[in-house]
This record gives C-alpha cells, sequence and structure tokens, in this order.
C-alpha cells in the first residue's frame, strides 16, 4: 500500500489517508475491475477503451462529466511544428491522424455530431527568424509528416488568399499552413463520447473519491459509499495532482486557468483556424467561431469569468481577422486545466503494484492526443501484449524523477 507523506501540505479538496475514513457510515460496496475518477476528456476515452477491452467499469465524477476543463470553447487541435522532430511530436502526429476516423466511428454510434474538422491552420510570417524556422518546417514535413496512407503538409501561402480572414498588415512575409490541424467543438464533442459508454459502464456523477485502499483495492466516496475495484485510474484534471500528492510524495503540477470567447459568424465554417503569438481564432462546423485565451496560475474562483482577461486576446484577435468584427458576442467561458511541472502528461502506474494509475497533464493538448494517451494505459493495465509506446517525457516515473530533482534543488520551476 502506498502511505501517505506527513511531510506534503494538503490542498482544499485533496486525497485522504485512508485512516481519516474509517468513521464513515458503511455502505453495499459496488464492485468493479477499475474505476476512473474523473469523467473529462480523458476520462471518457479511458472508460471507452477499457469497457471495449471487456472490463467491468465505474466512472465517478465530482460534479458532471465534461464539466471542468473539458468544457472549453477552442477545440483547436494543432499539432507542434515538425522542426527537430522527436518522439512526442511523432505521438501527437499519428493523435490526430487516428482521430478523423474514430470521432467518424463515435458520430455514426450515437447520431450525433462533433462538429469535427481537418480545416488547417495559419499563422502569420512577422519576421526573418519565423521565416526560417518554416523553411526548415517546410522541408522536414515532407518527410515526417507523410505516413503513407496520408501525407499532410506544411507550407507557405500568399495573404491574399484569404482576403478578409487575416489582415495583411500583420502577415508582411506571409502565411504558413498546415493541413494536419483540425478544429471540434468540445462540448459537442463531450456529447458524442459521454453517448458511446453511458449504456456500457456505471457512471456516478456529483460523488467525490475520499480514499482508496490497494491492499483491500477499496474507494471510499466522501458520501461513505464503496467501490470495489481492482485498479483506479486517476484521471479528474487538475484535480488529479492534489489526489497524487500524499500518495507520491512529490507534488507533479498544478491547475492553470484560462478563458476563451465565443462569437457566431456565418460562413467561415471551412476557413483554416488561425494562431499567432499565444491568440488562437477557431471557427467551427456549427458557425461559431471560439477565440482565446489567457492562462492564470494564480486564481480563487475556477469558473468565475473576469472581463480584463478576455479583452486583451479579444482586441488582438480582431486586429488580426477582420471578419471578426461583424460576429456577434455570444458567451464567454473560465475553466482550469491540468499542467505538470515537467510540462507533459503523465500517464502509467504509480508502482509496481500497478493499482493506482495516472491520466492527466494534456494542458491545452488534451483533445489532440487523449484518445491515445487513454488508449496506451488501457492496453497496459489491461495486459495487452504491444501497448501503445509512450514517450519518456510522459511515464510517471519521468514525472517523480523530475520532481526529486526540484526537491533536491536541482531545478527551479
Amino acid at each position: 500500500m502506498i502511505s501517505a507523506c506527513k511531510n506534503v501540505k494538503k490542498r482544499k479538496g485533496g486525497f485522504v489517508p485512508v485512516k481519516a475514513a474509517l468513521n464513515l457510515v458503511p455502505a453495499t460496496p459496488l464492485t468493479s475491475d477499475l474505476l476512473i475518477v474523473g469523467g473529462g476528456v480523458l476520462g471518457l476515452w479511458a472508460a471507452k477503451y477499457a469497457v471495449d477491452a471487456g472490463l467491468k467499469v465505474t466512472l465517478i465524477d465530482k460534479t458532471r462529466c465534461g464539466s471542468g476543463g473539458s468544457r472549453g470553447l477552442l477545440g483547436a487541435l494543432a499539432p507542434h511544428l515538425p522542426n527537430a522532430m522527436n518522439d512526442k511530436k511523432r505521438f501527437q502526429l499519428h493523435a490526430l491522424d487516428e482521430l478523423p476516423g474514430l470521432v467518424a466511428q463515435l458520430e455514426e454510434q450515437s447520431g450525433l455530431s462533433a462538429h469535427y474538422g481537418q480545416t488547417g491552420r495559419l499563422m502569420p510570417i512577422r519576421v526573418p527568424g519565423f521565416q526560417k524556422r518554416v523553411d526548415r518546417c517546410i522541408k522536414e514535413a515532407a518527410n515526417c509528416w507523410d505516413l503513407g496512407t496520408r501525407c499532410y503538409t506544411f507550407e507557405q501561402v500568399e495573404v491574399s488568399s484569404y482576403e478578409g480572414w487575416v489582415n495583411p498588415e500583420l502577415a508582411p512575409m506571409g502565411l504558413a499552413f498546415d493541413s494536419l490541424s483540425a478544429r471540434i467543438v468540445p462540448r459537442s464533442f463531450m456529447q458524442v463520447l459521454f453517448a458511446s459508454v453511458m449504456d456500457r459502464i456505471e457512471i456516478i456523477e456529483d460523488c467525490e473519491l475520499f480514499s482508496f485502499d490497494q491492499q483491500k483495492h477499496r474507494a471510499v466516496m466522501r458520501d461513505g459509499r464503496v467501490i470495489l475495484a481492482d485498479k483506479i485510474v486517476l484521471a479528474a484534471g487538475y484535480e488529479t495532482y492534489d489526489l497524487l500528492r500524499p500518495l507520491a510524495c512529490a507534488d507533479l503540477g498544478h491547475g492553470v486557468k484560462g478563458h476563451s470567447s465565443l462569437f457566431e459568424l456565418d460562413g467561415v465554417a471551412d476557413m483554416p483556424s488561425l494562431y499567432d503569438n499565444g491568440v488562437y481564432i477557431v471557427p467551427h462546423g456549427d458557425g461559431t467561431v471560439a477565440v482565446g485565451s489567457s492562462s492564470q496560475n494564480e486564481w480563487s474562483d475556477e469558473h468565475a469569468v473576469r472581463e480584463g482577461h478576455c479583452l486583451p486576446y479579444i482586441i488582438k484577435a480582431k486586429e488580426l481577422c477582420p471578419a471578426l468584427h461583424k460576429a456577434t458576442f455570444l458567451s464567454h467561458w473560465a475553466g482550469v486545466r491540468p499542467r505538470s511541472y515537467a510540462k507533459d502528461p503523465i500517464v502509467g502506474a504509480l508502482d509496481e503494484r500497478g493499482s493506482v494509475h495516472v491520466l492527466t497533464g494534456g494542458f491545452k493538448i488534451s483533445f489532440g492526443i487523449a484518445h491515445r494517451l487513454a488508449q496506451a494505459l488501457v492496453e497496459r493495465l489491461s495486459g495487452a501484449s504491444n501497448p501503445v509506446a509512450l514517450p519518456a517525457s510522459y511515464e510517471v516515473a519521468y514525472h517523480l524523477a523530475e520532481a526529486e530533482k526540484d526537491n533536491r534543488g536541482d531545478k527551479i520551476i
């Protein structure tokens, strides 16, 4: 059993040591092969792959499935640039390549639409330094993004090809375009993904994990309910770090609050997304355009919308994209996304016992790689012979090692 660490400060809502739960009123246990904590995009993908593998699955969510960071507005599925390819970039490349087929299958099964579209991405070229990087990307994409069945391109295009969509004054050297980028409406996709598992697994909402005893495979909820599960997957977004802290004896990440905004604008659904210096403009297939975003490491209310955080990126977005001046404002969103201190997702078993597994930390790229992360985890915990390989920096051991360096003072976060 992984013991709680006395010297680790427990934040509000954190994982409570098993002994603290003994005074709760006993409940009739629910039994499962796998208990998934968190009904966001990662938790639901894990549930789908687990039930497909023949496992009996229970999924719990503190509030409602899809109500946390997965309820954002942007839905930008954009790759890293194809220069200096490495394991992380290849993992993301294959994930983005798989996604159209997977989404189509889920849409057919559910009868719902996620408004997915592989419409590409435009980035203004303003300075010679970025021009040189674009030149390298064009050459390397010809090899790295050629997957045989599909070949994605990275190229330089004229601003005049996107008159009215891109302000030519902000792209004096042209535009970089990649055909791999896509977009999806996050809330619509969450409905599609939820529909794929809702009749196949046990889903308990408004249910918060209190403790998990690895030796007894016993999870206790805050309301006293008990779930007996061979294995548990912690996929509760940024709150996963609180769940892990006393178990791993390490602080592995934190939540970053972000804002995004939604507009109604007809006739641009097939336009590429725009990205420039932290500003995203993502036209969706449902007649909306999402704009973002902001990032805050310090916050008190995760869902509170601050106009002051929205206005800067909206002003920049309208400067970059003239068409937005005709758009009708619909809503703002604020929420918290998980970001590990080692920057990458955390996936895998917490120790050699293999009863506690972690699935979190995708930050801004979660929607594009969530299915592949979940597949890799489920294949491992279900004993598949040839599981999807993960980049070394995604492994739990890597994050624990980085946290140990931090504690020794070898690295400053």
